[in-house]
């Protein structure tokens, strides 16, 4: 690979994450689908930074116009203390109410019908620190208060809770034993809650607990919440309990781990290396046996679902993908093989203290696997037809490919079978309410996939497309909605970008709006004293023939002038998702995680160029300090486009992301009109993280091809081998660190002992981390040019 300056960064101790099995394993794609999801619980953290440094690259000047002389630069400071916007922090507790916090703790319930605000529950009546939102029963007559934060693990924190009404303390919930998991009951009076794997039932009215279950053990059996595998791959909850309308029954989940294999590793904080163990399965291993239950609240009779005969023989290589209450008693579960390329919805009848199985519906790939998300089954009030998302797997584009669309699966016939489907013309993101059986709301893209519309879909007008409700505000292009609980009378209507999100209250009836409820105008104030980067988007046309385009972003420093700027600018591209705000700030603004999903994650799957608002803080203050330009990209595998360009085989997707990215960059140098021969001399370097190192170190090779399109690459707990893929990061640090030595090539290897996998997490830690990042880029692409900065026309005219 040339002359090479190697560094590593990344955690020992923990399991990584499995992008590279997920490929192997189950034929590619997204990792919405893998098997196996690293735990953020890692204890060493070592960097890897490979540089082939060629030749000197270009540095823009730093002059900047008048306009930005009094604006204020991105801080570190501002990566930890910014508040981000808030598209709608509130929760649903009834047809006309929501509940929501304010600044301070306190939890106010608004009414829709009457636009008040009534002050449930003051947080000054606790008389203590603010470590948790609270939750507000259905009737808004409880709240549960956490008072108390104890151990935070990367699918679930635990808290000690009391139980308030209005503002009178009437009960601790478990005697200030942590819980992880707690939920009200939709009638109010029980709260189910979770404590050392075990669930039990508190009655609010008796102020007596039952236990649920008796097995639940950390290693060995998790009752009614998630473990790794399932963290947020498969339910993208933590939470696996489900009450029935009425209370009746409660369903949950059981993951039994103790055929799982169990991986080892050193803690460094004591001269005894002590040993921790997890049960985490690696590519052919055990996968977690999984069931669903129902205990009759009445009886307590706890009963066991039958699983699909046609899933039988596979034991514990098989996935829930979903569980589902279509009525008081009926029950839906959605299974799928290990493989994923086959899905069964069975419709089960709880009867007394028996749960029968009545209809069932088979979904088959066409091509790779199913994404979980698209058959969580929603049903209408009748229990009678169920709404899905699935890829047309028969009317295809000119071009050949399919999008996903909805279904509506009739259940009630003898044998169940899609009867409707939505137009082709809109590519479906996902459904959001379903009025009844001939009306539904979703949201999906209309020509530009960057985009999410808010549509109306009347499921019976055949030749009527559907009516988009957010296509006249230019800065609602992504959007999404929450309907209020039971009849859906109003709904928030949340605009996530590209402007500041902002919400607004609707009546459903009529569509009609009723309040801007969220409009972030403390946050714009705060940004309009900034010095902000200049943002550009571009296309890059991968195979005209079959029309194939992959979308990016590229963020240069704000002195960037497209009409003026002559100097070419190094350039980062980021392969995967570490832009800052992530799992840090996100654990404290849980209720923005479809907003900021795409900060917390490497999966080269997750669609980054969208249209919401971005607030890449890191990548600010880098641009601004460093007068560099960064860039991120959509190449195959990514979500938010046709079912070819996400699926693909692990052999597939490594030659197609290869070649996106050596296309991405001929783009930028050569093709990008609108660039004006900024970037033509300009060598870029690649930051990437997980599998994604496998693709950077081959993007390096092709210096030794005369295709030097990339001369360094900072690489973060990298894979070394697809098949190797174990999530023990330490190990591919060592299998690299063996290579490099053999090749003769010079390394730098970083250790945080004890670090968790996401730098963030720890401020100490995350500021070194960055500083070493910046230092390694200022020597690889603009130290030896710094001084050789050529300057920027800038246009005086206005002056």
């Amino acid at each position: 690979m040339g002359s090479a300056h190697v560094t590593f960064v990344e955690p020992v101790h923990g399991l990584g994450r499995a992008l590279a099995l997920r490929l192997e394993e189950l034929v590619g794609g997204s990792s919405k689908k893998q098997n196996w999801k690293g735990l953020g619980i890692a204890l060493l953290v070592i960097t890897v930074i490979c540089s082939f440094i060629i030749l000197a690259i270009y540095l823009t000047a730093t002059r900047q116009p008048d306009k930005h002389r009094d604006l204020i630069p991105f801080t570190l400071k501002d990566i930890f203390n910014v508040k981000p916007p808030k598209p709608w922090n509130g929760t649903w507790i009834s047809d006309v109410h929501y509940s929501y916090p304010d600044i301070n703790g306190s939890i106010w319930i608004y009414n829709c019908q009457t636009n008040e605000n009534l002050l449930l529950f003051k947080w000054d009546n606790v008389q203590q620190e603010n470590v948790g939102d609270g939750i507000v029963s259905p009737s808004a007559r409880y709240i549960l208060i956490p008072i108390s934060k104890g151990k935070i693990r990367p699918y679930y924190t635990e808290y000690d809770y009391d139980l308030y009404e209005g503002s009178k303390l009437i009960s601790s919930i478990n005697k200030t034993l942590f819980v992880s998991a707690i939920l009200f009951s939709n009638t109010d009076n029980l709260i189910v809650f979770i404590h050392n794997f075990n669930i039990f039932i508190y009655d609010i009215d008796s102020s007596k607990t039952r236990q649920i279950t008796n097995d639940g053990h950390k290693e060995d059996i998790h009752n009614g919440i998630i473990e790794w595998i399932y963290e947020y791959d498969i339910f993208n909850d933590n939470v696996l309990l489900y009450w029935s309308p009425t209370d009746r029954y409660l369903a949950f989940v059981k993951l039994n781990l103790t055929s799982v294999p169990k991986n080892n590793y050193l803690t460094y904080n004591s001269f005894t290396n002590d040993k921790y163990t997890i049960p985490y399965p690696k590519s052919g291993d055990s996968l977690p046996f999984i069931d669903v239950y129902v205990y009759n609240v009445n009886t307590g009779e706890t009963i066991k679902v039958p699983r699909p005969l046609e899933y039988d023989p596979l034991k514990s290589n098989v996935y829930i993908f979903h569980v589902v209450w279509c009525g008081d008693t009926c029950l839906a579960v959605v299974y799928a093989n290990r493989a994923q390329n086959s899905s069964i919805i069975q419709l089960y009848t709880v009867e007394g203290n028996k749960v029968v199985l009545k209809k069932y519906y088979i979904e088959q790939a066409r091509k790779g696997w199913i994404p979980a998300n698209f058959l969580r089954p929603v049903f209408d009030k009748q229990g009678t037809y169920a709404f899905i998302v699935r890829f047309n797997q028969f009317n295809f584009d000119k071009y050949g490919k399919s999008y996903p669309q909805i279904v509506r699966i009739h259940f009630g016939q003898s044998i169940p079978q899609i009867d409707r489907t939505s137009t082709t013309n809109i590519p479906v993101d996902r459904i959001i309410h379903v009025e009844d059986k001939d009306t539904l709301y979703f949201t999906g893209s209309r020509g530009d996939p960057r985009e999410r519309q808010f549509y109306k879909w009347m499921v019976m007008q055949e030749y009527v497309e559907p009516e988009c409700l957010s296509c006249y505000d230019e800065n609602c292009s992504y959007s999404g909605a929450q309907f209020s609980k039971n009849n859906g009378s109003y709904f928030i209507l949340e605009c996530f970008g590209p402007d500041i999100p902002y919400s607004r209250l609707y009546k459903h009836s009529g569509i009609i709006s009723v309040a801007k409820i969220q409009d972030n105008q403390p946050f714009r104030q705060w940004l309009d004293s900034k010095l902000l980067p200049y943002i550009d988007f571009f296309n890059v046309t991968l195979d005209a023939k079959k029309n194939i385009i992959g979308y990016g972003m590229i963020i240069f420093p704000p002195w960037y002038n497209p009409n003026a700027t002559i100097s070419s600018y190094p350039v980062i591209v980021a392969m995967y998702d570490d832009l800052i705000l992530s799992q840090l700030l996100l654990s404290f603004y849980k209720i923005f995680l479809s907003f900021f999903s795409f900060y917390s994650s490497e999966k080269l799957n997750i669609q980054r160029v969208t249209k919401k608002f971005p607030l890449f803080l890191q990548e600010y203050y880098h641009v601004t300090k460093e007068n560099i330009s960064i860039v991120l990209f959509d190449g195959h595998g990514s979500s938010g486009q046709d079912e070819d360009y996400l699926k693909s085989d692990h052999v597939d997707w490594f030659h197609r992301q290869h070649d996106d990215y050596i296309q991405l960059a001929q783009h930028l140098k050569y093709r990008e009109k609108r660039l004006g021969n900024t970037l033509n001399e300009t060598r870029f370097g690649l930051k990437a993280r997980g599998s994604a190192a496998l693709i950077a170190l081959r993007l390096l090779e092709e210096n030794n091809k005369d295709k030097d399109e990339y001369i360094c690459a900072f690489l973060q707990s990298p894979v070394n081998k697809f098949s190797h893929y174990q999530v023990v990061h330490f190990q591919h640090s060592a299998i690299f660190a063996k290579t490099f030595v053999g090749a003769g090539k010079n390394f730098e290897f970083k250790v945080y002992p004890d670090s968790d996998y996401y730098f963030e997490n720890d401020r100490p830690t995350y500021e070194d981390y960055f500083r070493f990042e910046i230092r390694f880029f200022q020597e690889c692409l603009g130290s030896r040019v710094v001084k050789e900065r050529k300057p920027i026309v800038v246009d005086d005219s206005n002056e």
